[in-house]
């Protein structure tokens, strides 16, 4: 039920920063394509064309706790975009696209998965870390979101806003599963590996 409830409250709160944006804030999006696709080169295209296929990431984890919030994380970044753009319903932008698209814009599905995803992978990956490697761990996630939030926008297949918005949902989505719901899956395991006491 938490779960649920999470990804229930996400969606709406999204839903209405994207209407809002969609209503007020057209001519920032567009000024900003307009000057990013304006700079566009050869090199820089071919970098966000890796970036922007930056995949999955598939590990083991000590805990199935961990494997279950993984792949809850990862359904969530992809459900949550998808109802969220049907209810906005924002167009794609309208600038020259280097990817033909015709789905829906907001918010960008990419950046959510790369932002909730990765950083679900770092927190899991470094949990064992001292402070410093946990940070810096954690900040590498972060820039891999960044990276493919740039790459779409650099692409012309989304709006700034949209990938903002793709940011905020995911990392958004992957704290509260991991930090609310987590904790309660961990509670539910048995206790796997362990003696039995005779």
């Amino acid at each position: 039920m938490r779960v649920l409830a999470i990804l229930l409250g996400l969606a709406v709160l999204t839903a209405l920063a994207g209407i809002g944006v969609r209503a007020w804030a057209p001519g920032f999006d567009t000024q900003v394509l307009q000057a990013i696709a304006g700079g566009r080169d050869t090199t820089l295209t071919s970098i966000a064309w890796v970036v922007t296929q930056a995949g999955s990431f598939l590990r083991r984890w000590k805990r199935p706790a961990d494997d279950i919030a993984l792949v809850v994380i990862a359904a969530g970044s992809a459900v949550l975009p998808f109802v969220v753009k049907l209810i906005v319903a924002r167009p794609r932008p309208t600038i020259e696209h280097l990817s033909h698209l015709s789905s829906l814009s907001f918010p960008s599905e990419h950046t959510t998965q790369a932002a909730a995803i990765y950083l679900a992978i770092a927190i899991m990956l470094s949990q064992s870390l001292t402070r410093g490697w946990r940070e810096a761990v954690i900040a590498f996630g972060v820039l891999i979101a960044l990276a493919v939030a740039w790459s779409r926008v650099y692409l012309g297949v989304h709006y700034p806003t949209d990938v903002a918005a793709g940011l905020v949902l995911g990392w958004g989505w992957a704290l509260l599963v991991f930090h609310w719901a987590r904790p309660k899956l961990i509670q539910d395991q048995p206790a796997m590996g362990r003696p039995a006491v005779t």
